[in-house]
């Protein structure tokens, strides 16, 4: 069984916990307060999260075992985005309201570093090997590729700035999306293209267009998480769908509709079934891939949506083990 772990927005300041007990049945298995402006939540060890509050300078420490709130850690202002860096305790925190990536160390409860970067960074993610981190500085209109070598010895240098891409402000990045080969799609809320960059230079390689309902001047991709082979699912939050993106071509192969404004996205790796937060509504999207052609319009995914709380922003899937006492 897996459990979907879902943070609500500012109103609710809650995890809002769904055990998974069948292919298509789910029910409440309890909720978690965390505080007003929970945005974003990372599993780290067994039966602990990470919650980023982001109308704080606090990122919380959650006992899912004890479902409750039992620390905090202090780092910029407005802290959006976790990142776990594979190989280390540590983890790095979007500041949107400081201009800056701190470094915590799980272990410690602790920043460590924190990283000036471009103005108003929405979102960090990390290389599989935990060498490097791609950041989204949505206000300047830039991405950015931090080298984190350090934090793998002894923690004890500085992450540096590797380079910074300009895509400009009118497009507004929001997410770095690393696809394998040395390269990235990069979500951007405004603009009817997204950029692949070399994530080696930084430099753009080509885009992909977004189907014509999602081509609007606002709302556009907000979230996005690899599946099968050389596809790319990003979440379009104006037309309400899920853009299916044909890596290898470079273009949208088909689109799935989903409901109003989707955010966050993510995927259980074990049946490859997709969660999507819808906060209009306050449920999550759930999408089955079984059998499903990426490539083609053809045949139609089933769906389905479940409660989760008032506005659930952001989801994640969770182990047994989270839950399981040792």
């Amino acid at each position: 069984m897996g459990v979907v772990l879902c943070a609500v927005d500012p109103a609710g300041g809650r995890l809002i916990l769904l055990g998974k007990t069948g292919p298509s049945s789910y029910g409440f298995a309890g909720q978690i307060d965390c505080g007003n402006g929970s945005t974003s939540v990372l599993p780290t060890e067994p039966g602990r999260a990470l919650v980023a509050a982001r109308l704080s300078n606090r990122v919380g420490i959650v006992d899912l075992r004890l479902g409750r709130r039992i620390g905090e850690i202090v780092v910029g202002w407005a802290p959006c985005s976790l990142a776990a860096v594979p190989g280390t305790a540590y983890v790095l925190v979007c500041n949107a309201g400081s201009d800056a990536v701190s470094v915590i160390d799980t272990r410690t409860a602790r920043e460590t570093q924190r990283i000036a970067v471009g103005r108003e960074p929405r979102h960090v993610v990390t290389a599989e090997d935990g060498l490097s981190a791609y950041v989204s500085e949505q206000g300047a209109g830039t991405v950015c590729r931090l080298d984190l070598t350090a934090l793998h010895e002894n923690g004890s240098g500085a992450v540096e700035l590797v380079w910074r891409s300009m895509l400009g402000r009118h497009v507004q990045p929001c997410l770095v999306v690393p696809t394998g080969g040395g390269t990235a799609v990069v979500l951007t809320r405004r603009g009817p293209r997204l950029p692949l960059l070399d994530l080696t230079s930084g430099l753009m390689l080509a885009s992909v267009a977004l189907p014509a309902a999602a081509a609007v001047s606002a709302g556009g991709a907000v979230g996005a998480v690899s599946v099968g082979e050389g596809f790319l699912l990003v979440a379009v939050e104006r037309p309400g769908l899920i853009a299916v993106v044909d890596l290898l071509e470079c273009t949208v192969s088909r689109t799935i509709t989903l409901g109003a404004r989707p955010r966050d996205i993510t995927i259980d790796p074990a049946d490859q079934t997709v969660y999507c937060a819808l906060p209009w509504s306050g449920r999550v999207a759930v999408v089955h891939l079984d059998g499903v052609d990426l490539s083609t319009e053809d045949g139609r995914p089933q769906f389905e949506s479940i409660a989760a709380g008032r506005a659930p922003c952001s989801v994640a899937v969770l182990a047994d083990s989270d839950f399981d006492e040792t």
